[in-house]
C-alpha cells in the first residue's frame, strides 16, 4: 500500500468530516514526455472527482483520492501514485486537504469500502458502458452493500443537460427518515426544491377466515398520501422555508423514483446495514435506482 498526504494540523484541532473518492488511474492521462508521470487535468474532466470537491468546499470535508490496483501487477502502485497526485496537487493549492492511497487488493468491491471506514461520505463513478452488454451498477451495487457509510453513485451525464431538484424515496423505515434528512439538507443547502417520492401497491382484503380475497384490490392512495404529507412535515422541522412537493402513485418504488430523478440534480435513497441478507440484498427499490441512475445517486445508510 502506497500512501501520499498533506502535512498534518494541530493534534487538538477539530477534525474535519472526510469524504472518499474512489479513482480509477486509468483514467487520467499520461505525460508522454515524462515516463510514468501524469498530466495535469482540471478537476471538469473527471465528473466523479468533480462532485466530490463541489461537496467538500460547500461542507468543509477532507478528501482522500484512492486507487485500487491488483496486486499481482508489480509496480503498478507506484506508477498509480501518479495519476492520483496529478489530482490532488492542483486541488490542495486552492486550500483543500486532499491525501491520495494506492491500495494493493483484487477486490475492489472489498477495498474500497475499507479505505472509507471513517468517511462520512464515499464517492464513486458507474461501471456501466454505453452501448456495452455488461450489467449497468454491478460493482456500484457491491461497492454500496460492502460500505460502512454513505455512497454516491455519479454517473457518466450529459453536463449540458440542465438539472434541479433533489428526489427521495421515503417508506417509513428507520433508513428512510435518515435518507429524507439527508435530502432536506442537501435541498436547502443547494437551494433546490425537494420531491418526496412514496408508492403503495394494490392489497388484496380477506373477507373472512377461510382467507377469501375481495377481487377488488384496497385502494392505498389516500393513506400514502397522509403518511407523504408527515415527510413533508419531518423535512419542513429541519427546514421550515424549503419548497417541498409529493409524488404519490400506484405502482413500483424504483420506477417512480428513477422516472422523477431524470432531470434531478440529485436522488436519495435510502439502504440497510452490512450483515446478513441485507449486505447481499440491497433491497429491490435502492437496487434498481442504483442500477438505472439517471442522477448522482446517494444511498443513505
Amino acid at each position: 500500500m502506497t500512501d501520499s498526504s498533506a502535512p498534518q494540523t494541530d493534534a487538538a484541532a477539530p477534525s474535519s468530516p472526510l469524504i472518499v473518492v474512489g479513482i480509477r488511474p486509468d483514467t487520467v492521462r499520461r505525460d508522454p514526455e515524462v515516463p510514468g508521470a501524469a498530466r495535469p487535468e482540471p478537476t471538469e474532466a473527471h465528473p466523479v472527482l468533480a462532485w466530490a470537491v463541489e461537496r467538500a468546499r460547500a461542507t468543509g470535508a477532507d478528501l482522500k483520492l484512492v486507487a485500487v490496483v491488483d496486486p499481482k501487477a508489480e509496480g503498478l502502485d507506484a506508477l498509480a501514485i501518479a495519476p492520483l497526485e496529478a489530482l490532488a496537487i492542483p486541488l490542495r493549492a486552492t486550500g483543500l486537504t486532499v491525501t491520495v492511497e494506492v491500495i494493493d487488493d483484487r477486490h475492489v468491491d472489498r477495498a474500497l469500502p475499507d479505505a472509507a471506514t471513517d468517511a462520512a461520505l464515499l464517492v464513486i463513478g458507474t461501471d456501466h458502458v454505453p452501448g456495452s452488454r455488461r450489467e449497468r451498477g454491478h460493482l456500484s451495487r457491491h461497492l454500496v452493500s460492502h460500505a460502512h457509510c454513505s455512497v454516491a453513485v455519479v454517473p457518466d451525464l450529459d453536463q449540458a443537460q440542465r438539472r434541479e431538484g433533489v428526489v427521495v424515496g421515503v417508506d417509513g423505515s428507520d433508513v428512510s427518515h435518515r435518507a429524507l434528512a439527508f435530502a432536506a439538507d442537501e435541498a436547502a443547502r443547494l437551494r433546490e426544491p425537494l420531491t418526496i417520492v412514496s408508492t403503495w401497491m394494490p392489497v388484496p382484503v380477506s373477507l373472512d377466515v377461510n382467507l377469501t380475497y375481495d377481487p377488488t384490490p384496497y385502494d392505498l392512495q389516500a393513506p400514502t398520501e397522509a403518511f407523504a404529507q408527515s415527510a413533508v412535515d419531518e423535512a419542513h422541522t429541519r427546514h421550515p422555508g424549503l419548497n417541498v412537493r409529493t409524488l404519490v402513485a400506484e405502482g413500483d418504488a424504483a420506477i417512480a423514483i428513477t422516472d422523477a430523478s431524470t432531470s434531478a440534480r440529485l436522488t436519495v435513497v435510502g439502504t440497510h446495514g452490512r450483515s446478513g441478507l441485507a449486505r447481499l440484498l440491497l433491497g429491490s427499490t435502492s437496487t434498481a435506482v442504483l442500477e438505472n441512475a439517471t442522477a448522482v445517486t446517494v444511498a443513505v445508510r
